[in-house]
């Protein structure tokens, strides 16, 4: 299945269709916001250029087209880093992966999506019954873990022991289906973001 890339119809949103289609080898389709409202399932993921999502708190026709969007995978790229929380929160709400702020470089944008995209097509099962499946101790300890302190801080942190620690990393390496630190802490930013990150 492709996946959608929505935009404005602006020169901004054409260039960076082109960037993303032309470096990522997955099958792609354009439209503009407005377009596509009803065959959106029809896509494996969408991804979003938030470009006209201004750091105004008034919801602007793009925000609430998008707000609206019903499809279990949005990605939102390029999005303000001062956007309000009026606006961020009921995107959050909607479990849409904020990615790349547009201070991100190209570069950042097109490893992180497109390791995303491949991430999101190969294990999408997996990984969503995987979070259902860690406890909220192991999320905590999950969310430790993409700050890179070894499992001596992550243990005094959360008043454990480092035993222990090492004994829930394992429990949540097999869960969520990676085999070290650094697969998990991708996969804690990619699916816990919104909850704890």
């Amino acid at each position: 299945m492709p996946i959608l890339f929505l935009s404005d119809s602006g020169l901004h949103g054409d260039l960076l269709f082109s960037l993303i289609s032309e470096s990522i080898p997955m099958e792609w389709e354009r439209a503009e916001f407005g377009k596509q409202k009803h065959c959106l399932n029809y896509y494996e993921a969408v991804v979003v250029d938030c470009l006209s999502l201004t750091s105004k708190s008034a919801p602007s026709a793009e925000f609430i087209y998008i707000k609206n969007m019903i499809h279990p995978r949005v990605v939102l790229i390029n999005f303000s880093t001062d956007l309000p929380s009026n606006l961020s929160r009921p995107l959050e709400e909607r479990k849409f992966l904020f990615l790349c702020d547009n201070r991100s470089s190209q570069k950042d944008l097109l490893g992180k999506l497109e390791f995303t995209l491949q991430n999101t097509k190969n294990n999408s099962e997996a990984n969503g019954k995987g979070r259902l499946l860690l406890t909220k101790r192991e999320q905590e300890i999950l969310t430790q873990l993409t700050t890179g302190d070894p499992n001596s801080i992550i243990a005094s942190r959360l008043h454990l022991s480092e035993h222990t620690v090492k004994n829930h990393m394992y429990n949540i390496f097999r869960k969520i289906g990676v085999k070290n630190r650094l697969q998990a802490s991708n996969w804690a930013k990619l699916h816990l973001q919104a909850e704890r990150i």
